[in-house]
């Protein structure tokens, strides 16, 4: 089965368990969806991740134990469970850092490591299936999943 194009009106219907979306700045879907998911995403954005404090460091350092890093890199997808507020079981917003093909590849890893469910991918805007379709063939033969346009 080859890409499926949803209208705006069937975006959120049901049919995949993983949905992926570009960052709020770069997607009006992203935002709706984030009052859906009583605004996650947007708490996410603004938080600030703890450091580790400097007496734990001094503790692990004096009993030779490793820290675990707590810092998450800004660019890592955010994954929302979502399976109790929209009709799938992930949501993922990927940071677009204005490279389509950068953008595709990272989708790409997040739906092979989740053990590559069935999926939808709303795309930035300005962006075009053909493309889109282009560039995940580089990576997979899978075209199973719907994408919706900005």
């Amino acid at each position: 089965m080859a890409i499926s194009v949803l209208s705006q009106a069937s975006a959120l219907n049901p049919g995949a368990d993983l949905w992926i979306l570009p960052d709020t700045s770069h997607s009006t879907w992203t935002a709706k969806l984030d009052w859906y998911l009583n605004f996650q995403i947007s708490k996410a954005v603004r938080k600030d991740r703890p450091l580790v404090p400097d007496f734990t460091q001094n503790v692990l350092s004096a009993t030779g134990l490793t820290a675990i890093p707590a810092q998450v890199p800004s660019t890592a997808p955010l994954m929302i469970a979502s399976q109790d507020l929209l009709p799938n079981k992930w949501v993922v917003v990927m940071k677009w850092e204005g490279d389509f093909e950068t953008w595709v590849q990272k989708n790409f890893q997040v739906w092979s490591q989740l053990k590559e469910p069935s999926l939808r991918v709303f795309l930035p805007p300005g962006q075009s299936t053909g493309v889109f379709q282009r560039l995940w063939k580089t990576h997979h033969p899978f075209e199973d999943f719907t994408v919706v346009l900005d």
